[in-house]
């Protein structure tokens, strides 16, 4: 029988009615102060190839992650190609356009607040360098330990006269504004969540989980669709049908399944996860797996970094008992 994930008026007043912010232990944030560095308008100040050459070699590392230079045989046929494009109409639209929509001070104080958090967790953290570029769509984002580069224009939004070309509309929708400081330290605390000693799919379940649970830490007052990257009315289908989506894996016997193809299934980019309803989001095996984590947390009372040392993720789904009911 197939789920259906409906949503009714009474799920929207009783969403409205929680606490919107996760609980913290006491303590405070680490105080840090980041910097961004505006890569994008020193490039546009270029007034001939030399200068686009120039600011290639201050900023290579940038450009090796941004602009592909290592793939470039001479470093001036990337700098004419990027001089070129500059000088582009298209682009110059989007420069505007994205500095527009980049607030930075909201960012820098978010970005401080939530690194602060992880600091607080993992002190042994490196603040990151920021940088931003406008590359005319060429490339979204670049994230180590210690450099986050931002592509501002592929975070203007529906408003933006150019968007990213050949993205499916339910990823398309994801390069928002609200979503990219969520989407950014999502890829940054990767690092610090330990990966499943196995390859089941509760196992990869709960490897979204540790970094789901740990980026609603960070951002303790952000909502569960931004953390995900689900619409609104998607998060309240899964809390409202939990039990109905559980049910169904169960029965279907595929949390130990080790095959990639039933793991993309539930884990994969996809619109929706049509095996589970045709309103079920895709990535809802992500979810889940925060859902297991979040109740092993309130079960156990272990700390952070013990959650993201455990490995044994068998483990964590046992003693979090997780018993799932829906949420009417």
């Amino acid at each position: 029988m197939r789920i259906l994930c409906l949503l009714f008026v009474s799920l929207l007043l009783n969403g409205c009615s929680e606490d919107p912010c996760r609980s913290h232990p006491e303590g405070k944030p680490v105080t840090i102060e980041i910097e961004v560095n505006r890569l994008e308008k020193n490039l546009f100040r270029a007034q001939e190839v030399r200068d686009v050459e120039t600011f290639l070699q201050i900023h290579q590392s940038m450009a090796a992650r941004m602009f592909h230079l290592n793939e470039y045989p001479d470093e001036k046929i990337l700098a004419e190609r990027i001089f070129e494009l500059v000088q582009n109409e298209f682009i110059d639209t989007l420069y505007v356009e994205a500095n527009e929509a980049f607030d930075q001070p909201l960012f820098e104080k978010t970005m401080n607040i939530s690194l602060g958090w992880l600091k607080y967790y993992f002190p042994e953290m490196t603040v990151p360098k920021v940088q931003t570029m406008v590359s005319g769509l060429y490339n979204d984002l670049a994230i180590s330990k210690d450099l986050i580069i931002i592509g501002l224009d592929f975070f203007i939004g529906v408003k933006a006269s150019y968007r990213p070309k050949e993205v499916p509309q339910y990823i398309l929708r994801r390069y928002e504004p609200k979503y990219m400081i969520p989407t950014i330290l999502k890829f940054f605390i990767a690092d610090y969540c330990s990966s499943g000693d196995e390859e089941t799919l509760l196992s990869e379940m709960i490897d979204y989980g540790k970094i789901y649970y740990l980026l609603g830490s960070i951002m303790p007052c952000t909502p569960d669709d931004l953390i995900l990257g689900f619409t609104a009315k998607e998060i309240l289908d899964v809390y409202a049908y939990q039990e109905l989506i559980w049910s169904r894996i169960i029965e279907e016997e595929w949390l130990y399944v080790t095959d990639e193809f039933t793991k993309k299934k539930m884990l994969g980019e996809r619109p929706k996860t049509i095996e589970l309803g045709d309103e079920c989001p895709g990535r809802v095996g992500a979810w889940i797996g925060w859902q297991i984590v979040k109740q092993y947390m309130d079960e156990t009372g272990s700390t952070m970094q013990e959650l993201m040392a455990n490995r044994n993720h068998h483990e964590i789904f046992a003693q979090s008992k997780y018993k799932p009911k829906n949420r009417r």
